[in-house]
Formats: structure tokens, C-alpha cells, sequence
């Protein structure tokens, strides 16, 4: 396998990858459906593979570009369960050198085992310990390049075409989504169910809600979504699989996730996956994966710059109005604001793009 990063993104080919038939073949035979029953057999493997690879891609990447920095447990190496159950996480994550994780893999065998039925739930315990000891949970979700993404690119399969590359991954990054599920349903048939309705469910089933409506009624399941999340970070992974290409798209925390802007949507697919449910934010808002040691530490404000503008002025994210035109490559990034003042030109902040948080 060989990666390359563009842009903040992961780009795989994957020729060589480890997928062993008899895990694929548990995972299919043992575990359920959630929101898209009465698969066939076949659509079943391909996606268990799917998910397989876009695991390893991530894997490989962490592993290698933080090799210094990050430590990386997956649950397949955690789990004391020959694949008969459903795995509630894919990896867990923390500095290295910070923690012995050893009571947390004994903690998540014995959730497996107290499990009654397919579907692994992490204890409260376990999470706790987590949190506690500076580990995060990471779920890779795994999405195969849909045919309309290349159309509205005008992508013609060309890999080789970097240019043509890159408005494929803009194009997916603009159009698609990071996501999770709702804790409390996965799948819905009302073709009108919307937030509000999900909330009075949510409302009806936890005393805790009594009283709440409206707007403090949304933000309390929000923030009680984001809580009872099993999973710390959500990665996105793109595949080509005739092609054999795998980008790493980006990751969000839960926490930015879930908050009060977050979208409440169903799946695209029609006749496949509609009924699903899930909370949203647009692929665009993540961050690169090669800023993923952020997740254990607030860093510094990184902040771009035009080199051709006569103005001295720095600016938030790249996407602001005043920069979007400016090749990615061509700007100059600064690792603070304080480096771009020592650079002596760029002294001032753009009111445009720091005006928006505060």
C-alpha cells in the first residue's frame, strides 16, 4: 500500500491490503442488520471489505505518520469474540508514552462477554476509564465514490490527473457528510420525521427531559447524544474499488459534532438506505487527519496567508472569501499568529473569517 498526503487528505493506492475471508465471512454470517435489512449476501461482503480497508488505510497512515506520537490499539486486537458480535469501535487512540491501556482492553472484554445479544455495548465504566486515562474511541466510517460525485466533478477515472483528482475530493468534500447515529433509533419510515419529532421520543422515554421544550429541548438531546456517543472521534474514508483508492477524507471530534448546528438527516440513497437516520455536518468542517494529534491538546491557531496580495492581513481558514481563490499549495501557512506577525508582513487579522467565532 502507498500513501501520500494532498491537501490534508489521505490519498491510498491500495493494491496489497490484509483482508482475511474468514473474519469477512464471521462478521457477514454472525452479525445484523441495523437500519438496512434483507441485504444480499454479496452487497453484504463487499461492504464488510469496504470497511475493512478504509480500517487499514487509517490504520496504516496513523501508524506510520505518528509513529513518534500516537499510539493505536484496534478492537480486532482487543476482542475476545471469534467476530460473532457486533464491534461497537475500531480503534482506540492516545499519546504515546501517557497510559498502559491494559485495563481498558480488559475492561472492553468483559463488556463483550456480559453482552447478551449481537450488538457490543461499551459500559459506562469503560467509557469513564477512557476519558479518564486520555484514550480516545475512533470509528472509521468507510463510503464508496458514488457515481454522481464523479459526474458533478467530471471525473473520467483518471487517477494519474492530479488536477482532475483534487475536484473529486473538493466535490465529495462539499457534497457529503461526517456522521452518527442517534442513540435512540437508527431507521425511521415517516417520510416527515424531523428533530423535533426525534427530541419528544427522546423526551417520552427519560424523565430527565420533563418540562423541556423547544429550542432548550433540542440542545438537551443534543447534548445528551453527544454524551452517550460510544465513539470520541468519527473518521471518513472514501473508496474507489475497482481502482483500488482510498482517501482519508477527515475527522471530527464529537463534540463538534454534536452541537447546536448540527443536521439532523437521512441517507441519499433512494431504494437502498432512506429510512436511516442519522446527525450530520458537512465533510468540509473536518479536519486533515494529519492534524489529528489536535485531539489531545488544544493547538495553536493555524493561519493562512495570500503571498501575492499587497494587503497585510492573515486569515483563519483557508476557505475565507478574500484567499478561496488561491491555490492550495501556493499559500503560506503559518503555525500561529504569532508566526505570521514575525514574518513581519501579515500583522493584522482579517475581520472577515476571525469575526465568525469570537
Amino acid at each position: 500500500m502507498r500513501l501520500t498526503l494532498q491537501n490534508h487528505i489521505v490519498c491510498a493506492d491500495y493494491g496489497q491490503v490484509h483482508l482475511d475471508a474468514r473474519v469477512v465471512g464471521q462478521i457477514m454470517n454472525y452479525t445484523a442488520e441495523t437500519w438496512q435489512p434483507d441485504r444480499p449476501k454479496k452487497e453484504r461482503e463487499c461492504n464488510i471489505e469496504q470497511g475493512k480497508i478504509a480500517e487499514e488505510i487509517t490504520e496504516r497512515f496513523i501508524r506510520q505518520y505518528y509513529s513518534q506520537e500516537l499510539s493505536l490499539k484496534t478492537y480486532d486486537e482487543i476482542r475476545n469474540d471469534d467476530f460473532k458480535k457486533h464491534a461497537p469501535f475500531d480503534f482506540l487512540l492516545w499519546k504515546t508514552g501517557t497510559v498502559n491501556i491494559a485495563f481498558i482492553e480488559e475492561a472492553i472484554r468483559q463488556d463483550i462477554a456480559r453482552t447478551p445479544n449481537k450488538f457490543v455495548k461499551l459500559s459506562n465504566v469503560t467509557r469513564r476509564l477512557c476519558r479518564t486515562l486520555g484514550v480516545k474511541i475512533v470509528e472509521v466510517k468507510s463510503t464508496n465514490i458514488r457515481n454522481d460525485l464523479k459526474v458533478e466533478s467530471d471525473f473520467t477515472g483518471d487517477y494519474d490527473n492530479v488536477k482532475s483528482v483534487q475536484k473529486l475530493l473538493e466535490t465529495i468534500r462539499r457534497k457529503d457528510d461526517v456522521f452518527c447515529y442517534p442513540k435512540l433509533k437508527r431507521r425511521e419510515s415517516d417520510p416527515g420525521y424531523c428533530l423535533d419529532d426525534y427530541c419528544r421520543e427522546v423526551q417520552e422515554r427519560f424523565s430527565e427531559f420533563d418540562g423541556c421544550k423547544g429550542e432548550n429541548l433540542r440542545r438537551r438531546v443534543i447534548a445528551w447524544e453527544c454524551e452517550n456517543q460510544c465513539c470520541d472521534i468519527f473518521v471518513r474514508v472514501y473508496l474507489d474499488r475497482p481502482a483500488k483508492k482510498g482517501f482519508v477524507i477527515g475527522w471530527m471530534q464529537k463534540e463538534e459534532l454534536l452541537d447546536d448546528t448540527v443536521q439532523f438527516k437521512r441517507m441519499r440513497q433512494k431504494n437502498k438506505s432512506e429510512l436511516a437516520l442519522y446527525f450530520a455536518k458537512n465533510l468540509g468542517e473536518t479536519k486533515g487527519i494529519d492534524c489529528l494529534a489536535q485531539a489531545f491538546g488544544k493547538p495553536k491557531q493555524r493561519v493562512y496567508a495570500n503571498p501575492y496580495t499587497p494587503t497585510n492581513f492573515y486569515h483563519k481558514t483557508d476557505d475565507c472569501k478574500f484567499i478561496r481563490r488561491v491555490l492550495k499549495e501556493e499559500l503560506l501557512i503559518f503555525d500561529s499568529e504569532e508566526a505570521a506577525i514575525q514574518n513581519g508582513r501579515f500583522i493584522n487579522r482579517c475581520r472577515e473569517c476571525f469575526s465568525k467565532d469570537g
